[in-house]
């Protein structure tokens, strides 16, 4: 193979790893943007989660009160009725309510006080996570932005290259560019041309044949025995 057709296929070669691994860059950064978008949303429910709990506890508290004067209601009500009471049996049986109702008040006045408790607990809770949860969300989103300004950056630099390869096509035959482009669509071979070094392919690292070594001296066209890579060496000055 001449050596101007490996040094096309070099130029070639350049652009097209440079390609790939922009469009495999380029692959990931949705996977990234939408795991970022997800911590955000999973930060947002948590701080949601903590104001919910502050709203739970002071519906407790009120629901607490709520008994709490139903039964100071009741007891009131039993008080104006029990002086028309005459029998003894039925006052006592009033007081006896009116003590029981005061024992439950008692009760649910205690609850709402130690409710108090988890109330402010809670508001420092869901201050602090609301806190911290936005700090967060704001670095999320300065990284979902730039992943995204990247991503766009990278659209730019793939188009560019792809209307550039049609100009490093000059100077391939039909077959080694048909032997290229397999090579290259294929995911065991890291580079479709590679250098030989010291009887080494550089694609696979493996020694070459002493018949291929014979081929790529005489510029013929030849393919590593190892992995069907394209092989090339520098050529030799001869003063």
């Amino acid at each position: 193979m001449p050596l101007t057709d490996i040094n096309s296929l070099l130029r070639l070669q350049e652009l097209d790893l440079k390609l790939r691994d922009l469009e495999s860059r380029h692959k990931l950064l949705p996977k990234e943007m939408k795991a970022l978008i997800a911590k955000r949303d999973e930060l947002l429910a948590g701080t949601a989660a903590a104001a919910d709990k502050v709203r739970q506890v002071e519906l407790a508290i009120k629901a607490a009160e709520g008994e709490a004067a139903k039964l100071e209601e009741e007891n009131r009500k039993l008080q104006q009725q029990s002086s028309l009471v005459k029998k003894n049996t039925e006052y006592q049986a009033m007081l006896t309510a009116i003590d029981n109702n005061k024992t439950k008040i008692g009760e649910f006045e205690e609850k709402a006080l130690l409710l108090l408790d988890d109330l402010e607990a809670a508001k420092k809770t869901a201050l602090k996570t609301k806190e911290d949860n936005n700090n967060t969300i704001k670095m999320i989103k300065a990284e979902f932005d730039e992943l995204f300004a990247f991503s766009k950056t990278v659209e730019q630099e793939i188009s560019k290259l792809k209307a550039e390869r049609p100009n490093r096509l000059c100077g391939i035959d039909p077959d080694t560019m048909s032997l290229y482009n397999r090579l290259l669509s294929s995911k065991s071979v890291r580079t479709p041309v590679s250098k030989v070094e010291d009887g080494v392919c550089g694609n696979c690292f493996l020694r070459v044949t002493p018949q291929c070594l014979s081929n790529i001296k005489r510029d013929k066209f030849t393919t590593c025995d190892n992995c069907q890579g394209l092989l090339y060496m520098e050529q030799e000055d001869n003063d």
